[in-house]
């Protein structure tokens, strides 16, 4: 395996194939057709969860929360509608997290950690050079609540992108109802 360019060992944490700058998507990245995904499943059952509910009385407000409890165990995600976050505000979110990807690989790099429980942390995909089939995926998670206690730790570079996350933050706080302690 050692100089097989296709093998998945060659691409360890903060060097994927993406980059490398490699012409054409190397082989431990190609996923066999019978492990894909189908175009035309059967069934896209995706619970949408509507926090406009959350603005109501408390019964109301219970069920959304019961929603959002039984999508994350059924299915792991939910689609949300009415949060409260404006096209603008949401593009500019996105705009700062593609621009923290365009940076070089150095500044991002300052981030890099195989701890899950690192507070702000980039990484590459899944158990690089261990798993046979890698997913080209590229993160940077960090921690965002209480967003006093993490956002000093979140990356300067680019400039805006604490800002623009914190505003987009703040619009989704101020359609939340009041935090009651009897939740």
């Amino acid at each position: 395996m050692e100089g097989d360019e296709g093998s998945s060992s060659n691409y360890s944490i903060g060097r994927s194939a993406q980059e490398r700058g490699l012409p054409h998507v190397p082989e431990c990245y190609t996923i066999p057709p019978s492990h894909r995904a189908s175009l035309n499943p059967d069934v896209a059952d995706v619970l949408v969860v509507d926090l406009a509910g959350l603005q109501q009385d408390p019964p109301q407000r219970s069920i959304v929360i019961d929603n959002i409890g039984n999508a994350c165990r059924r299915f792991g995600f939910f689609q949300i509608t009415n949060h409260g976050i404006s096209q603008p505000v949401l593009d500019g979110a996105l705009s700062s997290a593609f621009d923290f990807f365009d940076l070089p690989a150095e500044e991002k790099l300052k981030y890099m950690s195989n701890n899950v429980h690192t507070p702000v942390r980039y990484g590459t995909s899944l158990k690089d050079g261990v798993d046979e089939i890698q997913f080209w995926r590229v993160f940077l998670k960090h921690y965002a609540h209480p967003l006093k206690d993490w956002v000093g730790l979140w990356p300067q570079n680019p400039p805006n992108y604490s800002l623009r996350l914190i505003t987009a933050e703040r619009h989704l706080t101020a359609h939340s109802p009041p935090h009651h302690s009897s939740c």
